[in-house]
């Protein structure tokens, strides 16, 4: 339960939801919409997570099945506690700016990249946390077929 339900959380947020809502809604609805989404995501997927963590030792999967779910939860925290909040800080300020009408500041071009670099790292976390979770699934897999 705590793998179907993480592994489909993060595929349909990741490629169906937030590509679908990023071409279609405008930016400041979809970011607004985003950093309501995301702290929500990244909760659900922490606590299922550890569920599946704390379940390891009645499956009997390999070390590397484990490992590939400790990185995933990693990745997912970093996201949680620290990349997702400065994101969207970041994100909000930029906001800010824009309404004022001072795009054109060093101050605006500051936080436009500051906010490129944390959204990536927050994407490539989240596709390393995602990488764990298919790592899981082949031994995961495996082990039902054995």
């Amino acid at each position: 339960l705590g793998f179907g339900t993480w592994m489909g959380t993060v595929l349909y947020t990741t490629f169906i939801a937030g590509l679908t809502m990023y071409k279609n809604l405008p930016r400041k609805t979809f970011g607004k919409l985003q950093s309501k989404l995301f702290p929500q995501y990244f909760m659900l997927s922490s606590i299922c997570i550890l569920l599946q963590i704390v379940t390891l030792p009645l499956l009997g999967l390999s070390k590397t099945s484990s490992n590939a779910l400790y990185v995933a939860l990693a990745m997912t925290l970093v996201n949680q506690f620290y990349l997702e909040p400065v994101s969207t800080k970041t994100m909000f300020a930029r906001y800010e700016l824009e309404d004022a009408g001072d795009k054109e500041s060093s101050k605006y071009k500051k936080l436009a990249a500051n906010f490129g670099k944390y959204h990536g790292m927050s994407s490539l976390t989240n596709l390393i946390g995602l990488i764990g979770g298919f790592v899981h699934a082949v031994f995961l897999g495996a082990s039902l077929v054995a």
